[in-house]
């Protein structure tokens, strides 16, 4: 049987191969792909495919019970190339996923429907975001978001984290790709599929499966063996990594490789000389290296995030009466 590259079908490789020969990533196989047109359940029919990896897919399908409701079809099925605890361990998450999901209910979280098992598979029942990913947006921006869109964005996801934080939950893998902007220019935190559930007085004693989540927006403590545990304040650094990108059109560079060379990261502002410092400022406190110099909460970070947006507003409205000549008193 002809495997398949989940990330370019531009990758041929020979039959029997596990790993593609030009980027290395596992092989999949079409005969594991839900047809479109196939239905689970008696209930939900596939539409589409939406992304895969080598342990699951994403599809969007309709809701046959709700008039043809969109709905998103997750599926988590077992990598011929993993082995049996490797499996058990991933299936474990795809559970506390479903099971944390299904207890939330906030406008900028995708609800959990439905989930259950067949021919081996678990499927994830969620709502189907529509609209376009940050990344994407970034992508065809060609250079930096807008100051004030991206910080009403930001804004909206504080007070998601502190929504969930509260519930203690970490999301540990908040990026661009993972946060949908829907035709209401409202954010949706998606792929909630490296959470890690915490006690906060003994924070290393509820974990899911390890994860690294993304390099460029992983916190230092992400990747650590021991010593060091992921808190809530790794969630705002992604989310502090994810404003660095999106307002200076670069990826910030990996923590493990800045605490060796700080110099490594480029200040906000010689990236995107436009860009407030008062804003410039907030997002270098929130990926600083060691959780201590972090903002500690989200509503701190959102309560910077304001000010410093007020700042901002007071700065250009100076620099447009200076161009025109006129005072400004307060």
């Amino acid at each position: 049987m002809q495997a398949r590259c989940p990330k370019s079908d531009s990758h041929t490789n020979n039959p029997g191969a596990k790993f593609c020969r030009c980027c290395g990533a596992p092989l999949l196989t079409d005969a594991i792909r839900l047809a479109d047109g196939a239905v689970l359940q008696d209930r939900y029919r596939i539409i589409k495919l939406l992304g895969e990896g080598g342990m699951g897919a994403v599809y969007k399908a309709l809701d046959l019970n709700l008039n043809g409701r969109a709905c998103a079809v997750k599926e988590m099925r077992p990598d011929s190339h993993s082995d049996a605890a490797a499996i058990s361990e991933a299936r474990q998450q795809f559970r506390t996923e479903a099971h944390t999901l299904a207890t939330i209910n906030h406008p900028n979280l995708p609800r959990v429907t439905d989930y259950f098992s067949k021919d081996g598979n678990i499927y994830l029942i969620m709502d189907f975001i529509e609209g376009e990913s940050l990344m994407d947006l970034l992508g065809a921006s060609k250079g930096p978001l807008d100051e004030s869109q991206v910080l009403a964005w930001i804004l909206q996801l504080c007070d998601t984290l502190s929504y969930i934080h509260e519930r203690n939950i970490i999301h540990r893998d908040i990026k661009p790709s993972n946060i949908i902007q829907n035709p209401e220019n409202k954010v949706v935190l998606v792929d909630f599929g490296l959470i890690k559930l915490f006690d906060p007085d003994n924070p290393q004693t509820i974990k899911a499966i390890r994860g690294m989540g993304t390099p460029e927006y992983c916190p230092l403590e992400q990747y650590a063996r021991g010593g060091l545990h992921t808190d809530a304040r790794s969630d705002i650094y992604s989310l502090g990594a994810t404003m660095y990108h999106l307002l200076t059109n670069h990826i910030p560079p990996e923590a493990f490789k800045r605490k060796s060379e700080p110099d490594l990261l480029k200040s906000p502002i010689d990236l995107n000389p436009q860009l407030s410092p008062a804003v410039a400022e907030v997002i270098v406190r929130t990926i600083e290296i060691f959780p201590d110099k972090r903002y500690q909460t989200a509503s701190e970070m959102k309560s910077a995030l304001l000010k410093a947006s007020s700042e901002a507003s007071k700065v250009g409205k100076r620099m447009w009466f200076r161009r025109r000549g006129l005072s400004l008193f307060k």
